[in-house]
């Protein structure tokens, strides 16, 4: 591709591709979900459904739209496109509850192996593999020659797509409280020591990217500037999404999740006073 760079406007509405293993995957999971609802009859939050839709068409924004088109003439726009994998996508799919969904749906029959399943992975994503995971991952795929060789292989770049997004689900789930509730769960100040230790990982590579003063991944020079860019501004935006656009989102989800669970906390004590108080 040659001429202008398009607007971020541009990317998500237009430049769109057909991937078929992804859109089929997109539509069973949906499916799979609304069955799930359709069995538990009307007592499922429409919130939830929503939230989890919404997770699900991340992916092929993200991966079929401008984002994917351009993710490797651009890499600011691979970057955005790494925050909706990492971040917003796992968010969001966990906010449609699957789990709890699932035990509510499945014949009781099979609950009984998925929840043997599921204390299986309580007992090893402990909080601190889960943060240790994320910011493994986070460094591994961007300050090591992983990151070029997934431009020249599309396989492994696939690969680590969906690695992006697991490793997402990993680390908002003890932040989240997610179902299933993880063996060691996080108070509200104990959320916020995990946010913040998830944070230094994002910020180097972000930084990294930012101050740069030279081209750090070379297949993104000659795109750029075949795009009218320069290659070190456009690195340098990309850092700058990481670092500040990353972090920021981390933050708001963080110290809103550390509220709600103080307020909860909150709430049960006031229950439980109510109940002891004498009558």
């Amino acid at each position: 591709m040659t001429g202008a760079a398009p607007g971020w406007d541009e990317l998500l509405v237009s430049h769109w591709q057909v991937d078929w293993p992804l859109d089929v995957a997109v539509i069973a999971y949906a499916a799979l979900y609304l069955w799930g609802v359709a069995r538990v009859r009307g007592r499922w939050p429409l919130a939830r459904s929503a939230s989890f839709l919404a997770g699900l068409a991340c992916l092929p924004v993200a991966l079929q739209s401008g984002l994917g088109a351009y993710d490797e003439r651009l890499l600011s726009v691979h970057m955005v496109q790494h925050m909706v994998l990492l971040l917003l996508a796992p968010l969001l799919l966990w906010g449609g509850r699957p789990v709890i969904l699932a035990l509510r749906a499945l014949p009781a029959p099979r609950r009984a192996g998925v929840v043997r399943a599921l204390d299986r992975l309580r007992g090893i994503l402990t909080p601190p593999v889960c943060v240790g995971l994320f910011s493994a991952v986070l460094l591994l795929t961007h300050l090591t020659p992983l990151f070029a060789a997934t431009l020249r292989h599309p396989v492994l770049h696939a690969a680590e797509h969906v690695l992006f997004v697991a490793v997402g689900m990993v680390f908002w789930w003890p932040l989240l409280d997610a179902d299933p509730v993880p063996a060691h769960r996080l108070g509200g100040f104990g959320r916020l020591v995990y946010l913040l230790a998830a944070m230094p990982a994002m910020g180097l590579v972000g930084a990294y990217l930012n101050r740069a003063t030279s081209v750090v991944y070379a297949p993104y020079a000659a795109p750029a500037r075949a795009l009218g860019l320069s290659a070190v501004a456009d690195q340098q935006q990309a850092g700058a999404i990481m670092w500040v656009g990353g972090s920021s989102f981390m933050v708001a989800v963080g110290l809103w999740v550390a509220m709600a669970a103080l307020v909860a906390e909150e709430r049960r004590l006031q229950a439980r006073e109510a109940r002891e108080a004498p009558r």
